[in-house]
């Protein structure tokens, strides 16, 4: 019973008290060893007096009320519980001061709740409002989980694991790991905020048939402590909400890419260069600047897919040509430590010209043809420097292609097809007509 604990009980306070062994420790010790849920309170509150009076508590008290309230509520809180306000999630969380209760969680409504009447049943005369002043000031501190994790990491050993993640994926594209190394020391960098004036907007999209792990191995990339970060569902039509996804989510698969309509790609081009949101918050009034965090990468199983040649710098499109080995070993802190290592000697974590030029080369094969092109394919062909061809401006080969079909020609694809025709590589010339273009008819 919890009378004959009473004498126990005092007796174990004093000599923890003493030794030095903090309050909530000795009461979780003793749950341990001496637990009834009927005896919990009992033995909470006998320890709880006996280190107040040990401390010296109340044998003068020359502060008002609130102020002692206040005063006890701080150590209520700070002696049963750890806060901390997830910058990231825009979340409280909590978890409590025991060795049973690793990982933190939200604080919502039921656990305020819980902390109040915890605070009364030490006799500590707080309202609700109190708790949540407490919890909604600066007395909890910030936390960032992806700084955190990132500063964490230690030193890198000089193995280079950026490029091994990348030979898991099976592809016949030799520029693929270098590619690869440069945009994840990208993603890397924009976390660290190295970079504030622009985003990550290269982003590797991975084509091949079902089954690949493709998605999988984009989930990889996270370490396990960073993957609530992941997603691979954004919705384009809701254009706030995808917005929020870039300070909200680490690294974003954009799954089954061919998906996006035509209208949504200039919107996708717009999110992947965005350095920044603004954004309101739900239930706000004003519109405050949301720090981006989001990298994008993006999975296929259709190879026609970049539809605008202009916007093929922005993906590294690979093949892959066989299942890729997610079932690896990937030692993430030293795979990281790598990055934040070549981040910190200022190594170049951009796409350059020669980059540049590579993607467009190697992206030729992922580019979708409009019918247009079809058409044109079906009537002309480049003419070579010895062969005497014609030279025709954008305007006379569509009104050539419009007599070979019923369809209506559109006038305003004039400059559209004149940059598809530059696409093509098509021997041209200017003049005062315009751009001619060097081509001979198929008959």
């Amino acid at each position: 019973r919890g009378d004959d604990l009473q004498p126990l009980l005092v007796h174990l306070a004093e000599h923890c008290f003493k030794a030095g062994i903090p309050e909530e420790e000795a009461v979780r010790q003793t749950l341990i060893h001496y637990y009834r849920e009927e005896d919990e309170q009992i033995i909470r509150s006998t320890i709880h007096n006996l280190y107040q009076e040990c401390k010296g508590f109340g044998k003068k008290n020359s502060i008002g009320r609130e102020q002692q309230t206040a005063f006890l509520l701080e150590e209520f809180m700070n002696r049963r519980y750890e806060f901390r306000y997830n910058t990231v999630l825009d979340d409280l969380e909590y978890r409590q001061r025991d060795s049973i209760h690793f990982y933190f969680k939200p604080v919502d409504k039921r656990v305020r709740n819980s902390i109040s009447i915890c605070a009364l049943k030490e006799g500590i005369n707080a309202w609700d409002r109190d708790v949540d002043r407490f919890l909604n000031s600066e007395f909890v501190p910030l936390y960032n989980p992806v700084e955190e994790y990132l500063y964490d990491v230690g030193c890198w050993d000089g193995k280079d694991r950026i490029r091994a993640l990348a030979g898991l994926v099976p592809c016949t594209n030799p520029y693929w790991q270098e590619l690869f190394y440069r945009w994840f020391l990208s993603m890397v960098a924009h976390w660290r905020g190295v970079d504030r004036q622009h985003g990550n907007s290269t982003s590797p999209l991975l084509v091949g048939p079902q089954g690949y792990r493709k998605s999988t191995f984009c989930r990889i990339i996270l370490p396990p402590e960073l993957r609530f970060g992941y997603t691979d569902s954004i919705d384009f039509k809701s254009k706030q909400e995808a917005e929020r996804y870039l300070g909200r989510f680490f690294l974003i698969n954009i799954d089954e890419f061919d998906q996006i309509n035509v209208s949504q790609q200039g919107f996708l081009k717009h999110l992947l260069q965005k350095p920044v949101a603004n954004l309101r918050k739900p239930h706000g009034n004003t519109i405050r600047e949301m720090r981006r965090y989001a990298s994008f990468i993006g999975t296929s199983n259709q190879k026609d897919l970049l539809t605008d040649p202009s916007g093929s710098r922005r993906f590294i499109c690979i093949e892959v040509i066989a299942p890729i080995k997610t079932n690896a070993t990937i030692n993430y802190k030293q795979l990281y430590a790598q990055a934040m290592e070549a981040i910190y000697k200022g190594e170049r974590y951009w796409l350059d010209d020669e980059d540049e030029k590579i993607l467009k080369q190697t992206n030729r094969e992922f580019e979708q043809a409009s019918p247009l092109e079809q058409l044109f394919h079906c009537y002309f062909r480049p003419a070579e420097e010895e062969e005497e061809g014609e030279w025709m401006t954008s305007m006379q080969i569509l009104n050539y292609l419009q007599t070979k079909t019923r369809d209506k020609l559109a006038i305003n694809k004039v400059a559209v097809f004149g940059r598809a025709l530059q696409k093509l590589n098509i021997p041209c010339r200017k003049s005062v007509k315009g751009t001619l273009y060097h081509l001979l008819k198929i008959e």
